[in-house]
């Protein structure tokens, strides 16, 4: 049996993993930016929402220049608030205290610190009250807002665990200059933040996603490992069946090369010996013999015409002492 040519099927395969890894791996990385930015976005849009409702609170304190609380344990009034009306008391003897959006910032952060963990801190590179300094990681994004950045936001350890912060930047408006006009502000400047701070987030898992994937290119190596093994297999099948057939047929070509010569040398031989067959008319008394077209010619002549036999002639001894008495022979 002839040696099997080499294959270019594993070559081949080889190729085609390669190019399955590189998709499931493309597809793999697209999947996994997809899950890491819908996981920000979903933390972006909440801080975004309490973020805005702040500021829709702030500017309905702000559009009725502050409002009036009882004073209590908890609501002292503000001592950074100026003004001659910033404490009344009712006809009934209740003492009131002047809110403003500040102050009542700080302390709807203090009602969701304490419900849902999240925190909200007013802050601003130049703050009227000591305890609005901004952090140092608020610093920089206040930077950042004084040149046009319209919003912040990342995942960081908190020391606590996972949180998300965000921050966004405060316009001066009417409203805010009765307390910041002093500090050189106008109406439109940016003069500082308020910071959204999202407790409890889970790090994000990606054995999931990791998983799913690891499995697909398993198996797709796997369906092409086995392909390329049956298509390998089935490639000798075929060629040991062709060499088969090569050497069948090449065997029977050297069988009718030989018949062939048989075959001409039987025809050679059959081309140099002629046999007579058949019944012979021959006359009874000159023995002439009659051929097909009823001429009668001598046996010799005859013979010599259908057989490659030539007559010599000569005399046996009966005919010798028969027409040649004289001869003593």
């Amino acid at each position: 049996m002839k040696k099997l040519p080499e294959t270019m099927v594993f070559k081949n395969a080889l190729f085609v993993v390669m190019f399955w890894l590189f998709v499931v791996g493309s597809s793999f990385y697209w999947n996994l930016l997809d899950e890491k930015r819908g996981y920000e976005d979903h933390a972006f849009n909440m801080a975004r929402s309490y973020f805005k409702q702040i500021v829709l609170d702030r500017a309905w304190n702000a559009s009725h220049g502050g409002v009036y609380v009882p004073v209590t344990e908890k609501t002292q009034p503000n001592p950074f608030l100026k003004g001659p009306f910033r404490d009344l008391e009712t006809d009934l003897g209740i003492k009131l205290t002047k809110i403003n959006p500040a102050f009542m910032t700080r302390q709807i952060s203090e009602i969701a610190e304490h419900e849902d963990g999240v925190k909200f801190h007013i802050t601003s590179l130049n703050p009227i009250r000591p305890l609005n300094k901004a952090t140092e990681w608020e610093r920089p994004w206040l930077e950042l807002f004084e040149q046009g950045v319209k919003e912040k936001g990342e995942f960081a350890d908190d020391g606590s665990g996972l949180v998300f912060r965000y921050m966004a930047p405060l316009q001066t408006t009417a409203g805010c200059l009765p307390c910041h006009a002093e500090q050189g502000y106008k109406e439109g400047d940016i003069r500082g933040g308020i910071s959204v701070t999202l407790p409890s987030y889970e790090k994000k898992s990606y054995l999931p996603l990791i998983m799913g994937y690891a499995i697909a290119a398993i198996s797709g190596l796997a369906v092409i490992l086995v392909s390329a093994v049956l298509l390998e297999n089935k490639r000798k099948e075929l060629i040991e069946i062709n060499l088969s057939l090569s050497e069948e047929i090449e065997i029977r070509k050297v069988a009718e090369n030989e018949q062939g010569k048989l075959i001409a040398n039987l025809q050679e031989a059959i081309s140099e010996i002629k046999t007579l067959q058949g019944i012979l008319p021959i006359c009874s008394f000159c023995k002439k013999i009659r051929d097909d077209q009823g001429a009668w010619n001598q046996v010799e002549k005859y013979i010599h015409e259908h057989s490659d036999v030539a007559f010599s002639h000569g005399v046996c001894p009966e005919c010798v002492k028969k027409h040649y008495p004289e001869l003593d022979l």
